[in-house]
């Protein structure tokens, strides 16, 4: 506990004396803290650039996998927020047919659309595992 204290202590005096010291060079030479702040934007953009073109494609197959399905659940949240699906041709024919034929009716099942699919998820684990029980 008191490790943190110091710790937060010491970044504390830290910012205190850059704030001071940006002030101070604003203050005395204004166009030598825009040069230095131009030069750590472009240093940063090129760092940073650099890590996009070498790093980032070397993602490993977990990481697909979550982008994959992240993807994919915010596309399934999407499309039940909003409209809902038109029924298709083929269903609006059904309609049209005539009312005796309950023949092609019994032998389909109709397709039933939910507007909130359940979200499961899988939990790996010993789930075969019983657990002990303390002996009185």
């Amino acid at each position: 506990m008191i490790r943190q204290r110091v710790g937060s202590i010491a970044a504390t005096i830290v910012f205190i004396l850059g704030f001071i010291g940006v002030g101070h060079m604003l203050a005395t030479d204004p166009g030598r803290l825009f040069r230095q702040l131009l030069f750590i934007g472009i240093f940063g953009l090129v760092f940073y650039v650099i890590y996009r073109v070498f790093m980032a494609p070397r993602m490993s197959a977990e990481d697909a996998r979550y982008r994959k399905t992240a993807q994919a659940s915010k596309k399934r949240m999407q499309g039940s927020r909003g409209p809902q699906v038109k029924p298709s041709a083929s269903a609006k024919n059904r309609k049209a047919k005539k009312p005796g034929s309950n023949v092609t009716k019994l032998s389909k099942r109709s397709t039933v659309h939910r507007s909130n699919p359940p979200h499961l998820t899988v939990i790996e684990g010993k789930k075969g595992k019983k657990k002990k029980k303390a002996n009185m």
